[in-house]
């Protein structure tokens, strides 16, 4: 079973804006609670008891929130001095995502909104030898995932006409533990750097699971916001 996530929710919200001028994306008000709460909400649904946020734009008031609101598990907010990407953010939790065993843990941006079922996704990352497993779909991006005939990574691609092999990313992956143990340093890093660059020196396997036609949307922007902000 995968008991711990990281909801990565550090940047500054700059697509929301004038809405992130005072507050940070993640307090940002969703459906019934704030895009913070809906993704913690969502995420026990499917079993996690232990999470980690990090948090840069106003980290201050993500700390406070999580101080007067609980919501039943473990929540530990991680503030960034010094905003560190996906992968830093990532490296820089070990403490609270890293048990000492090979297991492995499901990372989120804050700003993402599907119906997929992670149960999907978890059970087929936990049947597998990944080192990491990312939700992909076949949408229109600025920047593409490219995988091979096994779904796995090779490379990422800017383009306006994807070919066959190029995937959009949906901000959902599952990671192994071992991601600790690689001697990254903890700055500002991309997380898909890692997994390309950690292929070539490591010899680990990276592969998308596709969501096929499931409803995705980057709420980061504010015309998906908008669209999608109200509702259960």
């Amino acid at each position: 079973m995968i008991k711990k996530a990281i909801i990565l929710a550090a940047g500054f919200g700059t697509r929301l804006k004038p809405l992130t001028d005072s507050i940070p994306k993640a307090l940002v008000p969703f459906r019934n609670g704030t895009m913070i709460s809906y993704q913690v909400e969502k995420l026990k649904r499917y079993g996690i008891t232990d999470i980690t946020v990090n948090a840069h734009h106003f980290a201050e008031q993500v700390e406070k929130y999580f101080s007067e609101n609980h919501f039943g598990i473990s929540v530990n907010v991680i503030k960034e001095e010094v905003i560190l990407g996906t992968g830093g953010g990532i490296l820089n939790a070990e403490k609270y995502l890293d048990d000492g065993n090979h297991a492995a843990f499901l990372a989120i941006n804050v700003d993402v909104f599907t119906d997929f079922d992670f149960k999907k996704i978890i059970n087929y990352h936990i049947s597998s030898a990944n080192f990491a497993t990312l939700l992909v779909q076949k949408r229109k991006t600025s920047r593409y995932l490219e995988l091979d005939k096994k779904m796995e990574l090779t490379g990422r691609v800017k383009c306006e006409t994807p070919e066959d092999n190029f995937f959009a990313f949906n901000g959902v992956h599952l990671i192994s533990n071992d991601i600790f143990k690689l001697g990254y340093p903890v700055k500002y890093l991309d997380i898909i750097d890692i997994y390309l660059d950690a292929e070539r020196m490591h010899g680990i396997t990276v592969k998308g699971y596709d969501a096929d036609e499931s409803l995705f949307e980057d709420i980061g922007k504010i015309n998906a916001y908008e669209k999608f902000k109200s509702g259960d």
